[in-house]
């Protein structure tokens, strides 16, 4: 009788066998060091895109007199799954020879992201929210080369006694505001600005409110927008530093009153650069601004093209950001670099201003590999 005996395996076998066996330690072992920059990159982005939604969300909102809300990130969680495959195959020849072994190996990686939400309330964040902006801040930024232009139409409500759209930040009013005064201000020193003859420096005097300086260079006093500038604000004619304060009842011809509006307030005056649907403006889900003689208002004359969030019934393909409400969408175009630069600073001056101490920093936590 033949007694049966088992195959002894070939080195290629034996290989095939090893790689068997290794391949899902070897997969742990480096799957999360592989895989962290990739997700610390999608991460990064997640929560960029839902600080931005949430942004716009709230700007269209309170054009419709909605309620805004929000919400802060309150932790990060991955799960990493590793599915190992292999594959068999042989090559036998019709001659009688040994049959030749081989072995393919391949595998899928999948990360799971969990993010959990947290409303933002307490009176801490809600007084941070409505109360004014500091003007610190507003010089510490003005002075890091935003446009001065751009700073001030976002958080000043008034410079001295010529007054920025203060009715504008509030729910859409029916009457246009009275402005061209302001941006001539405005635009006066973005002109300086852009000729390299004004700096901000940032100061902080308890004593006296200063909380900033305006420096012109010793030759500005000539061009037209130095002497539009000192004159429209009842400003020294000569004066090449300018004290920005927070006392209003300052009167001195060298200092210029700043009365700074809240975070509130310029979410409100960006929410008039919102173009409504003519179907939600025949519903009377918004107020539609009229001059005395009934001609319908261009917001855009406000805010001089630094933001428009414009609308479509399909969802847009080229939106830096966008979100849908009541039906429709509304989006800021990619290629809109003017508006795209205001929301970002919108943003910068939340975090600096009303977002400190909301929530604690949320973690993201990616299990790492045995």
């Amino acid at each position: 009788m033949r007694s049966l005996r088992h195959p002894t395996p070939s080195p290629d076998g034996a290989l095939v066998l090893l790689l068997l066996t290794a391949l899902p330690f070897s997969a742990c072992a480096t799957l999360g060091a592989q895989t962290l920059p990739d997700v610390q990159a999608a991460y990064n982005e997640s929560l960029a895109r839902t600080q931005d939604t949430q942004f716009l969300l709230n700007i269209v909102r309170v054009r419709y007199r909605d309620t805004p809300a929000f919400l802060d990130v309150a932790s990060l969680t991955t799960q990493q799954t590793m599915i190992s495959t292999v594959g068999l195959n042989a090559s036998v020849p019709l001659v009688p020879v040994s049959a030749t072994p081989g072995a393919n190996l391949g595998g899928t990686m999948s990360v799971t992201p969990t993010t959990t939400f947290a409303p933002v309330r307490g009176d801490d964040f809600v007084k941070r929210l409505v109360a004014p902006i500091s003007l610190q801040t507003v010089a510490m930024v003005a002075s890091s080369g935003w446009s001065i232009a751009r700073v001030l139409q976002l958080t000043v409500d008034r410079l001295n006694r010529i007054t920025n759209a203060p009715t504008a930040t509030g729910p859409t009013p029916e009457f246009p505001p009275e402005i061209s005064r302001f941006m001539s201000v405005v635009r006066a020193l973005r002109a300086l600005q852009l000729q390299e003859d004004l700096t901000i420096s940032v100061v902080r005097d308890d004593a006296t409110g200063d909380s900033g300086l305006l420096n012109f260079s010793p030759d500005a006093d000539t061009s037209d927008p130095f002497r539009t500038l000192h004159e429209l604000l009842d400003l020294k004619a000569d004066s090449t530093r300018i004290r920005l304060t927070e006392d209003l009842t300052r009167k001195d011809t060298e200092s210029l009153r700043v009365h700074m509006r809240s975070i509130l307030g310029a979410i409100f005056y960006l929410s008039q650069g919102v173009e409504v649907p003519p179907e939600h403006e025949a519903q009377n889900l918004v107020t539609v601004t009229r001059d005395a003689s009934g001609k319908r208002y261009d917001w855009q004359l406000m805010l001089d093209g630094v933001f428009r969030v414009r609308t479509s019934k399909s969802e847009p393909a080229n939106a830096a950001v966008k979100v849908k409400h009541r039906g429709a969408w509304f989006f800021i175009a990619d290629d809109d670099l003017e508006s795209k630069s205001t929301f970002m600073l919108l943003i910068q001056l939340f975090n600096m201003q009303a977002g400190r101490g909301a929530l604690p920093v949320p973690l993201l936590t990616i299990p790492a590999g045995r």
